[in-house]
């Protein structure tokens, strides 16, 4: 245990001294491109934040069949990722996929788990693969500003 201890504060020396309050970006991603902004609900010493994220998305190209998505989750955010300034994220919520014509829309289930790293400032980049329920599976690319 005496070995254990000295590893364990390393480790938790490397987790961020702060974590984002609020954080806004742009994605592109395989389907389309979108935005995403949210804010953080509880912050968890150590471990990381909770916080609740919304999305919205357009397709690449927009024809009578294309869908536009709408998404809120709950976020688990600043999971570090000791002895680099990478953390990592994950994602649960449901989405509407709104039909551009006036069809149905249809809603699903999603999951998503990503990286973000800094670039400049409170800016950085942010990678992620998502899957719903619906079966589809993308992933996507992003800037984002963390405040």
């Amino acid at each position: 245990m005496t070995r254990f201890l000295p590893l364990l504060a390393a480790l938790t020396l490397t987790a961020p001294a702060s974590a984002a309050v609020a954080w806004a970006g742009a994605d592109a991603t395989t389907g389309g491109f979108g935005v995403h902004a949210g804010a953080a609900l509880l912050p968890i010493p150590f471990i990381g934040t909770v916080g609740l994220e919304g999305s919205a998305e357009r397709p690449w190209r927009v024809t009578d069949t294309s869908v536009n998505r709408v998404a809120l989750g709950l976020t688990l955010r600043d999971l570090n990722i000791p002895l680099s300034k990478v953390d990592a994220f994950a994602t649960l919520g449901g989405q509407a996929l709104l039909p551009s014509s006036g069809g149905t829309t249809a809603y699903a289930l999603y999951g998503e788990v990503g990286l973000r790293g800094p670039v400049f400032g409170p800016a950085g980049w942010r990678a992620f693969v998502r899957g719903t329920s619906a079966g589809t599976v993308g992933t996507g690319l992003g800037l984002e500003l963390r405040f």
